[in-house]
């Protein structure tokens, strides 16, 4: 069975019959070279930023962590007026304050049964980077 080619004769012909010249020239090599160290120079930034996020990664998601449960945690609705309590855990800087939320006064016979907090969190982690959050917590009006 013969088989026929469709392209050049230059290139049907097997490497053996070149002469013995097999592998990619410098010019191929330098090219090929000067592409890599190009992609390298434009993925270099964007992967020592990736790496410092990483880096914080771990200290954000304890802050969070922390935070969701300074939040969550069971409100002593007694002394809430003007509290701040703070402290430090697993090497994380937490405060905790709340102030009443002060509304139009009412009439007398239409005082509200319940006074609103307002909770603000913070947790410091890191070199000064912190996270903060807020939210309302209600309580009995005094008197009721």
């Amino acid at each position: 069975m013969k088989f026929a080619s469709i392209g050049t004769p230059e290139a049907s012909r097997s490497r053996s019959d070149r002469g013995g010249q097999a592998g990619f020239s410098l010019l191929e090599a330098l090219v090929s070279l000067a592409v890599i160290l190009a992609f390298a120079g434009v993925l270099g930034p964007h992967l020592s930023q990736a790496r410092r996020i990483m880096a914080n990664a771990d200290g954000r998601v304890a802050a969070q962590v922390l935070l969701r449960s300074l939040l969550d945690a069971p409100f002593d609705r007694s002394g809430v007026a003007n509290v701040s309590r703070d402290g430090e855990t697993a090497g994380l800087r937490w405060r905790v304050a709340s102030e009443p939320v002060t509304a139009a006064a009412p009439r007398a016979a239409a005082r509200p049964n319940w006074q609103a907090y307002r909770v603000m969190a913070s947790v410091v982690w890191g070199s000064d980077q912190v996270i903060t959050a807020e939210t309302i917590r209600l309580r009995r009006a005094p008197g009721r």
